[in-house]
């Protein structure tokens, strides 16, 4: 083939001169893509992919004036494809450049391309087609001659030499380029497409011979490509093929519909016919691979193009046929691809009329997928799955009963998502349960039954989450999920059921109303908080804080306070009469004291409720036993409210609270004389009666001074202390606890008067006596459990939390200015604290694969006996509801103490060198809030030292090393080695670290240390090493390593290792790995197992599920429990229960897909207004609401949301 160079000048025979004068067409967004760095990858050819829909004659040897084959002699022979370009510019260059730099209308550059198919020139004309597909993939210098086009030449072969032709180092290819000057051809590119296509057939030349079946081979040759430059051009012209071709058919189809005579009617149709024929021809050999092409832009490209078509054209494109290819997204590893198939169907049923019974058979086929994606990690894929679940619960309510997709099971499941952290879930999960209610209700007669009833079962939810999902407060979720400001659903407006369960003589009943209106008391005034916004959903807080609440609804809201208030206030009293000793009644009647608005108690009525309400308050405190956190927790709350807000009964409660003291200071008297009496042996009953009233004083102490009762405090603690054997875990801890907060009120009168010498001295000995006392106990009781652990009898999370808050409760009291820190003292409490960190670690440790084995077991059970109608749906939730509380509370534990710890060091009460042997536990834990933790007090410490962090964190390296020398040169050990230098060298950012000078310093000092101690260090410093900038990784070579025999002469493996590293950095041509010269890494491809299962999924779908959906076997079976054994569970959607909502089972299978499903009214028609003339009880969101996704504003469209593998 001869190639020869071109000349860049604008070709005289293709004009393109005329202004750009039309604007970019919206359309054009459905196929804007965006690079992405990727392997090129060879798709799979199919036989016969090239067969055209109609045969096309042969075409015998052409002569073209332009063309640069040579004739030799008289005889006219075939000359052979050449690659070349006249001496002029290229018409293809001059095309190309009009869509580049839009200096001419799509238009034009379409009508010079056609005239000259028009005069004849026909191979000329789509040589420049071609052409331009060619460059835009990155083809220079050579261009397609008009002697490719003969019959019977390999396409293949040119098609590898223009391959051949594109520069190593070039650009991107211009569909994915993301420079401005190319940011016009990504929009246009497709335009032109669909412009070229539209002005053939207007020219009468799209169905010839020629024009479809060349282009056609051509471009789906392209499509089938190795390089992934030629298939993603390729693949976007076709795509716009396909959508130009539909847009001829629809304009064919109206024409039909116009015309009267048979004649001009089936003309119209076989146009129309052909017209189908290429575009279901082009989608089959070539759309259909690309949909599974390995580069994920490629796929995104094709599902953004069927999305448009299925909005669009429903009549066409919303049959089975294409419906089953959204099947392949929902399980594509990318979570943008599944984004991109959710809202698809989200959109397909909230904008398409009789949508559902369109998508009936596919949503039935996919229901359990949907739901699992409900848990997906990625918030958007979550959030649209969501919706998604609530648009089917909607369009369930309109199906004959038996055939709903989503059972009550199915939609808990979902329904548990409105725990999760993320606020664009729960608002999601929130739509969700508004509409589940709605469609419960919406059949009763009345606005006041349909509140009954949605207040039934909004409190059978939240009981059925308390009794059996041991969720400690549903009910603020709850109502976080229902309550809209601007629009407050007549269910909580209309509090009078919620009133009524709560006056309920079930005590269960009773709780779930008081927190209800709890919750919606605090809702109402802003104070309902449901933790912080995690950092991948940090909008999602920000689009519902900056959401302004109009003037009228503010007002609605503050008059439904203070009546709620009033009406609660007044039926608290009998409700704690009613249940007097209730451990729960009284905490949940303890939060509604918590929120109410106490500035409405201004009339007679209000004083005789209220004065009763804190009588009855003060006898629930004085008799509850109070041993619960959370108990005292609210009851700390409720006290707090009542005496320190500003109302008419504010000083009757102070009066309360004196009365409370001294009846409780009454019951400890008791109490200390029974520990007194404790080595005499005292009963069990008289042990609990001792640790109620410890647990009372503590209470009490968070509440009023206490300076009166402290020697009696003090003796107390001391006497529990050196208590042999020793006292229990629990009354230990509320003893210290109470201790200390006495000792903190104290200390907040020393800030208030003018105190003599001599009580601060006093205050510093109690302080010194308090710690050493503390001390002395932690160290007894770690002995204690080195013992048992020696002995093989675990000490257990029961004896490790108690210990813990003991050691918390030292931290506060250390962090007090009085206490003078002595050396012995701090190496102890390090020494307890590292014994005690570790404990908690593996307890934590070992919770967490509890819990997972629970979960494990619990899928198990739920998947074997979910055919079975009688089985339990709880059957192990006690159990995995048991263990996720113990990991969670030992998490929050291991915060809390690494938290005391980081403050000690911050306020500067522990020395500073102490701190890299805490920072060297760094990779101990498995909790992200905890590393988090240690992040920040490093960042502190680094940023006070101020130097460039190599003192820091040298000193974190040689305490992870010596403890790896303490216990040898274990697996273990040298693997938190390594750990520990891999989190302390990921703090340094090549190119943008400002203490990048840290690293060559810590290479230098690992590669003395190596020299003259031990080259393990070199294990954690290797890290450092691959950090480091060419020439500083070369200098080390060269002045360090170079004139040393152990680096030059290396068997040792950690020595290896860190000059292979430095080796690296240095760019040095022998560093590359064998493993790493082989390229970059390959993607994993689908076995032939998984790619038959997707066969049988999609050749399932759309043949009709039949018979065989009722019970799933052979692939899809298979397929379902190997997604079941790689889906991941979070706390969101832990468990599966049946009886969540309390309604009548329908008892009919829904598998029936042969039947035919018929919709009372679409998704687009409205109910009369005659026929339902009340509003929704719940504000249920309309249907383009839930379609609506909250992320939609952080969305770019010019941006792709596919990363690449090697930054996953």
């Amino acid at each position: 083939m001869s190639a020869k160079k071109s000349v860049r000048a604008r070709a005289k025979d293709f004009p393109c001169a005329s202004p750009c004068g039309e604007g970019a067409d919206a359309e054009s967004a459905t196929y804007d893509v965006a690079p992405l760095l990727m392997d090129d990858a060879a798709a799979i050819p199919h036989p016969g992919s090239f067969q055209s829909p109609q045969k096309a004659p042969k075409k015998g040897p052409r002569k073209d004036s332009n063309s640069t084959a040579a004739v030799d002699g008289p005889t006219s022979a075939t000359p052979p494809p050449t690659l070349g370009e006249t001496e002029s510019a290229s018409p293809a260059e001059s095309s190309l450049k009009c869509l580049v730099d839009g200096t001419s209308s799509i238009s034009s550059v379409t009508d010079a391309i056609l005239s000259v198919y028009r005069g004849g020139d026909k191979e000329r004309a789509l040589c420049t087609v071609l052409n331009v597909l060619a460059k835009a993939s990155g083809v220079a210098e050579v261009e397609l001659d008009t002697s490719a086009l003969v019959d019977g030449v390999e396409i293949r072969p040119l098609l590898e030499e223009l391959y051949a032709r594109v520069p190593e180092n070039s650009e991107a290819y211009l569909v994915v380029n993301k420079d401005t000057k190319y940011k016009y051809f990504r929009r246009t590119f497709p335009e032109w497409c669909v412009s070229l296509v539209q002005d053939a057939f207007a020219s009468d030349v799209l169905l010839d011979a020629m024009f479809l079946p060349v282009l056609s081979q051509w471009i789906i040759a392209m499509s089938e490509s190795k390089s992934r430059s030629f298939r993603h051009t390729a693949t976007v012209t076709l795509l716009a093929f396909v959508q130009a071709l539909s847009s001829v058919a629809v304009n064919l189809q109206n024409q039909l519909a116009l015309l009267r005579t048979k004649k001009d009617i089936s003309a119209v149709q076989r146009k129309r016919d052909g017209v189908v024929e290429w575009r279901d021809h082009i989608f089959s050999q070539a759309i259909h691979q690309r949909l599974r092409d390995i580069s994920p832009d490629i796929r995104l490209a094709g599902f953004q193009a069927l999305r448009r078509w299925i909005l669009e054209l429903p009549d066409e494109f919303m049959t089975n046929k294409y419906l089953r290819y959204l099947g392949m997204p929902l399980h594509d590893k990318r979570p943008e691809l599944r984004a991109e198939a959710l809202d698809t169907i989200l959109q397909a049923l909230a904008c398409v009329p009789d949508a559902y019974s369109r998508l009936h058979l596919f949503l039935q086929y996919f229901t359990n997928r949907l739901v699992e994606l409900s848990n997906d990690v990625d918030v958007r894929c979550t959030e649209l799955a969501i919706r998604v679940v609530a648009m089917m619960v909607r369009s369930d309510s309109d199906v004959p009963e038996g055939s709903e997709l989503l059972n009550t099971e199915k939609i808990d499941q979902v329904l548990l998502t409105l725990f999760d952290e993320r606020p664009t879930i729960r608002a999601a999960a929130g739509i969700l349960l508004k509409v589940f209610i709605h469609c419960r209700t919406a059949a009763e007669e009345s606005e006041a039954a349909q509140v009954s009833v949605a207040t039934e079962l909004l409190c059978s939810f939240a009981a059925t989450l308390r009794s059996q999902y041991r969720e400690s407060m549903p009910e603020k979720y709850l109502i976080d999920a229902l309550w809209t400001p601007e629009r407050p659903p007549l269910l909580l407006t209309e509090f009078q059921p919620i009133l009524a369960a709560a006056q309920s003589d079930k005590p269960l009943d009773a709780v779930v109303g008081l927190q209800l209106i709890a919750a919606l008391l605090l809702k109402l005034q802003g104070r309902l908080t449901l933790g912080p916004l995690p950092k991948d959903d940090r909008r999602g807080g920000t689009i519902t804080a900056s959401r302004r609440v109009p003037a009228a609804a503010k007002e609605a809201a503050e008059a439904l306070l203070h009546h709620l208030s009033e009406e609660t206030a007044c039926a608290l009293c009998t409700i704690l009469e009613v249940h007097r000793g209730s451990g729960d009644v009284l905490q949940a009647a303890a939060e509604v004291c918590a929120g109410l608005d106490l500035s409405t108690f201004t009339s007679q009525r209000h004083h005789t409720a209220m004065s009763t309400l804190l009588l009855e308050l003060r006898k629930a405190t004085l008799n509850s036993p109070c041993i619960a956190l959370e108990m005292r927790e609210s009851l700390t709350k409720a006290w707090h409210h009542l005496a320190s807000t500003e109302h008419p009964l504010r000083s009757e409660a102070h009066a309360h609270l004196q009365a409370l003291l001294k009846n409780v200071a009454n019951q400890f008297s008791g109490a200390v004389e029974a520990s007194s009496r404790s080595h005499q042996g005292i009963s069990p009953a008289d042990t609990a009666e001792v640790l109620h009233r410890w647990s009372r004083m503590c209470l009490v102490s968070g509440l009023v001074p206490m300076e009166a009762h402290w020697p009696q405090i003090q003796a107390a603690l001391a006497g529990i202390l050196a208590a042999r054997p020793a006292a229990d875990a629990s009354l230990v801890m509320l003893a210290v606890g109470t201790a200390v907060q006495c000792l903190l009120w104290q200390v907040s009168s020393t800030a208030d008067e003018a105190n003599t010498p001599l009580y601060l001295a006093d205050l510093k000995t109690q302080v010194q006596s308090l710690v050493t006392g503390l001390l002395g106990y932690q160290a007894e009781a770690q002995d204690g459990f080195d013992v048992a652990g020696s002995t093989g009898c675990g000490a257990g999370d029961d004896a490790v939390l108690p210990l813990a808050e003991v050691f918390v409760y030292l931290c506060d009291v250390l962090a007090l200015p009085y206490y003078e820190r002595a050396e012995g003292q701090q190496e102890t409490f390090m020494r307890l604290l590292r014994g005690l960190f570790e404990r908690v670690s593996s307890e934590l440790r070992n919770g967490q694969a509890r819990l997972k084995r629970h979960v494990q077991g619990h899928s198990v059970q739920q998947q074997q006996h979910s055919s079975e109608a009688a089985s339990s749906p709880t059957v192990g939730l006690i159990e995995l509801v048991a263990a996720r509380r113990v990991c969670s509370r030992l998490e929050a534990l291991q915060l809390r103490l690494v938290t005391s710890v980081a403050r000690l060091f911050l306020f500067k009460r522990l020395d500073v060198a102490l701190a890299a042997q805490f920072l060297s536990w760094w990779t101990h834990t498995p909790s992200k809030p905890v590393s988090d933790t240690f992040k920040s007090l490093f960042h502190a410490l680094r940023d006070r030292a101020g130097d460039n962090g190599f003192t820091l964190e040298r000193d974190i390296l040689l305490a992870a090393y010596h403890k790896c020398a303490e216990v040898g040169a274990t697996p273990f050990s040298v693997e938190a080695l390594y750990q520990v230098g891999l989190k302390l060298s990921s703090l340094h950012f090549i190119g943008t670290d400002r203490f990048y000078s840290c690293c060559p310093e810590m290479v230098h000092f690992g590669a003395d240390f190596a020299t003259s101690t031990d080259p393990l260090l070199l294990q954690a410093v290797s890290l450092y090493a691959a950090k480091l900038h060419p020439a500083d990784a070369l200098h080390v070579l060269r002045e360090q390593l170079s004139r040393n025999s152990m680096f030059t002469g290396a068997t040792n493996s950690y020595l290896c290792a860190f000059v292979t590293a430095l080796r690296k950095a240095a760019r040095l041509d022998d560093s590359i790995s064998p493993s790493t010269a082989v390229g970059k890494r390959q993607r994993a491809l689908a076995g032939q197992t998984e790619l038959a299962e997707e066969e049988g999924m999609l050749n399932a779908i759309t043949r009709g599920l039949g018979e065989h959906s009722s019970t799933p076997t052979g692939a899809t079976s298979s397929y379902q429990h190997t997604i079941g054994q790689e889906q991941h569970i979070s706390v969101a959607s832990r468990v599966v229960t049946a009886d969540g909502w309390h309604v009548r089972a329908t008892g009919a299978s829904q598998d029936k897909a042969e039947d035919a499903v018929e919709v009372d009214r679409s998704q687009g028609q409205l109910m009369p207004a005659e026929a339902r003339p009340r509003r929704s009880v719940v504000s249920v969101p309309t249907t383009q609401e839930t379609a609506l996704s909250s992320l939609v504003d952080a969305l770019d469209g010019d941006e792709v949301f596919v990363g690449t593998e090697e930054y996953e």
